[in-house]
């Protein structure tokens, strides 16, 4: 089975960044196949990634519907479902990458996503790690899998504001369907390096989470990220991808 990271938070705190750093340590200095899945409606993972996504998830879920009983000759629907899953992710070198995309309309799905569900369980034991950039409440996740993630990381600024919403999203993944075997916070564009000793004790004291590592502002970042370049990008001295990668090896080391 393979070993799940996910990262959840509000939308710019830099999670996708962070999961891209993390595919790319996984695969360049590990050599580890891995699974990205990108199940943030917004869909930024591809982008992070330097990878072009022309098809999602839902966009195959929503040609299912369409299709209702014109399938191919031959096929099933449980057949056809896996044919345009398998076309929908993209293959790199180093890694794959399966778009969630959209969440569904006003329509039923509940049949097409039990086939989306068992298909990606299935996907998730062929690789040995996965990673997955969600949405703050990972509701998205929770419909399309019933593997237990092994890591979630919640991405957050070391503000109020981002410890009230670590503590909301905290609350939130308590209640998914998922087992979630370790919970801890990733707080990014630390400034000068130090945490308000206040936040630091609402988020591990208050509300009983780890805070597994503190990232600075990082020039680097800030440059591809204004020019829209991926994260492959990087130089591998950058301070933040050693950090990611020293993150990792920790986590690795001790599952």
């Amino acid at each position: 089975m393979a070993y799940t990271i996910a990262f959840s938070g509000k939308g710019g705190t830099g999670k996708s960044t962070i999961a891209a750093l993390c595919v790319r340590y996984l695969t360049e200095e590990l050599n580890k196949s891995t699974l990205a899945v990108d199940a943030d409606p917004n869909s930024c993972l591809g982008l992070e990634l330097g990878i072009d996504v022309k098809e999602s998830i839902s966009d195959v879920r929503e040609d299912i519907i369409k299709k209702k009983m014109d399938f191919p000759v031959g096929m099933s629907k449980e057949n056809y479902v896996d044919y345009c899953i398998e076309e929908s992710i993209v293959e790199s070198k180093s890694f794959d990458l399966l778009t969630m995309g959209r969440p569904e309309g006003p329509k039923c799905y509940c049949y097409v996503n039990n086939l989306l569900r068992r298909y990606l369980d299935k996907a998730a034991t062929t690789y040995p790690f996965v990673v997955i950039d969600n949405e703050a409440g990972m509701e998205h996740l929770s419909r399309r899998t019933t593997n237990d993630v092994d890591m979630l990381l919640i991405v957050a600024e070391p503000t109020m504001v981002g410890v009230n919403t670590i503590n909301r999203i905290s609350g939130i993944t308590d209640e998914l369907p998922i087992k979630i075997k370790r919970k801890a916070v990733l707080l990014n564009r630390v400034h000068n390096g130090k945490v308000n000793e206040t936040i630091k004790k609402k988020i591990t004291d208050e509300y009983g989470l780890e805070i597994l590592e503190q990232l600075p502002f990082n020039d680097g970042i800030t440059e591809l990220s204004t020019d829209a370049k991926p994260m492959q990008l990087l130089p591998k001295d950058n301070e933040i991808f050693k950090r990611i990668g020293s993150m990792i090896d920790k986590l690795i080391a001790g599952n």
